[in-house]
């Protein structure tokens, strides 16, 4: 894991978001009558939705973010150092919003060196994430 695909992941929840509210808006919905899979084999009605092909890259890009995803949320869940997976999860991960539902910024590292309370500056935070993710 790498700094830079943390540093990325706040961009791709954006992301995600945005492109499940457009999958959302060009969703095809349709419905056809057929027979209930077990007996009696009651006639009813079945809705269909789908995207349109010339859409269906939009599927693709959210199949490729949800993956990139969860590897990152995979990585940091499995971090045995509850010092360095909280800094992680403070620094990369939560996504915090203001009042107006308006996303903040990541927090700076002396912040999240006070919020993890680990006896360290946030440069030494810093470096010690960054020496840890060197490992792998």
């Amino acid at each position: 894991m790498t700094v830079e695909k943390l540093k990325r992941y706040r961009e791709w929840k954006s992301e995600l978001e945005d492109i499940s509210s457009k999958i959302d808006d060009v969703k095809v919905t349709d419905s056809t009558e057929g027979s209930q899979k077990d007996f009696p084999y009651i006639l009813c009605n079945h809705k269909i939705e789908g995207v349109a092909d010339e859409d269906s890259n939009l599927l693709v890009r959210k199949s490729t973010l949800k993956a990139q995803i969860k590897e990152i949320e995979n990585f940091v869940n499995g971090i045995d150092d509850s010092i360095i997976r909280k800094a992680i999860n403070l620094k990369f991960i939560e996504i915090k919003k203001d009042h107006r539902q308006k996303r903040k910024p990541a927090p700076k590292w002396y912040q999240v060196a006070q919020q993890v309370d680990c006896g360290l500056s946030g440069d030494g935070l810093r470096m010690k994430i960054k020496r840890y993710l060197e490992k792998f």
